[in-house]
């Protein structure tokens, strides 16, 4: 679908909204936390209310955050599917659905004010919102309707003998990721589970749970792929930045093999979601990976969205980590023979990684491995 810039159904939003240049830090605190809690739970699949289904089609759908008429379209194919047939023909059947100024006030303050998926420079220019400061910054308008790699990031290792970092990479997200939460949650909820899925949680009485867990959601997303970095930690003296060096890696890595393996060839939008930390530390390392991968200067990728997310009601994070924790307990503890380490060997298991091929006395991040474990090589979506 292309451009629709003459369509807007509430043409004030774009030009009246509060940004988050509003000069009252009580304001921009609050701002803050609305986003955050916002993106925490679209990104977690946690939809509750209106802006939240508005945020993910717009993180979904790149259509949607160009043009209203594609942000309506795509909603309510979305989330008003049981009355909308891909055509309105009557008045009446427009009333049944979910309004249209009401979902592109939304967009426009999720765009505007939360600085969440927003249009590209052209729609910008035109909605009158791109920041004169940020023109020379546009990133290059990218191609309607690519796919994208979303990635989960989490590490670990900081005070012990080796680093690792992690990663899931889905490339199917879509409605299928609501279905997914949805039938983790029904299941958590019939098992009457209410913790989180951390290895460092992990516990006997658990162990059956955390397996099931584990099983369920590899089921559920047969084309996820796990890519993790080891690095042995003697000597570094900077951690943080062994750190970010090692997720720059990882990422650039995975993008050349998500690519030239045919699995899921570019163009494509990079979305990058790390396991939340310490706010300042979070976002320093967010820029820094920003710069770098901009700096590789990759045809037809296209930078999209990264942030911190609470690892909360998330499963993709959950998942990672607990794959994080499995590496780690078998680099740490070769022989280890209770719980955790049983079940350290069924995640690697389940994924089919062998933990004897990291070379532990590798001290530079140049020469490290990425370890693609993907087990559908020929997703061509």
């Amino acid at each position: 679908m292309e451009d629709d810039l003459d369509l807007n159904f509430d043409e004030q939003n774009d030009n009246t909204e509060e940004t988050a240049k509003t000069v009252d830090p009580k304001k921009l605190e609050k701002i803050e936390r609305e986003r955050k809690a916002l993106l925490n739970r679209v990104i977690s699949g946690n939809i509750e209310n209106l802006q939240d289904k508005v945020t993910y089609v717009l993180n979904n759908f790149d259509a949607a955050r160009n043009s209203d008429a594609d942000m309506l379209w795509l909603y309510w194919q979305t989330f008003d599917y049981d009355k909308f047939k891909g055509s309105i023909s009557s008045s009446q059947e427009l009333k049944s659905l979910t309004k249209p100024a009401s979902i592109v006030r939304e967009r426009a303050k999720i765009q505007n004010v939360y600085n969440l998926f927003k249009a590209n420079e052209r729609v910008r220019r035109f909605r009158k919102t791109l920041e004169g400061d940020k023109r020379d910054e546009a990133i290059n308008d990218k191609p309607a309707g690519i796919g994208q790699y979303s990635v989960y990031i989490d590490e670990t290792g900081k005070t012990q003998d080796y680093l690792s970092v992690a990663s899931l990479w889905v490339l199917k997200y879509q409605m299928s990721q609501i279905e997914t939460l949805t039938t983790l949650q029904k299941w958590k909820k019939e098992k009457q589970i209410d913790y989180e899925f951390h290895f460092s949680e992990l516990s006997k009485h658990k162990v059956n749970s955390f397996k099931d867990f584990f099983t369920k959601f590899l089921g559920l997303n047969p084309e996820a792929g796990f890519k993790i970095i080891v690095l042995n930690n003697k000597g570094l003296a900077d951690k943080a930045a062994a750190l970010t060096d090692l997720t720059c890696h990882l990422i650039l890595k995975g993008i050349e093999h998500e690519n030239s393996s045919g699995r899921a060839t570019l163009p494509r939008v990079l979305q990058v979601w790390i396991d939340e930390d310490e706010q300042g530390s979070d976002q320093l390392k967010i820029e820094n990976i920003k710069e770098r991968i901009k700096g590789q200067k990759i045809p037809s990728l296209y930078l999209g969205d990264m942030s911190a997310v609470e690892s909360k009601g998330n499963f993709n994070i959950q998942a990672i980590d607990l794959f994080a924790g499995a590496v780690n307990r078998k680099l740490h503890y070769p022989e280890g023979g209770n719980f955790k380490d049983s079940f350290a060997d069924f995640v690697l298991d389940s994924i089919g990684f062998d933990i004897s091929s990291i070379d532990k006395s590798n001290q530079q991040v140049d020469n490290a491995q990425v370890f693609d474990l993907t087990r559908n090589q020929q997703l061509l979506f």
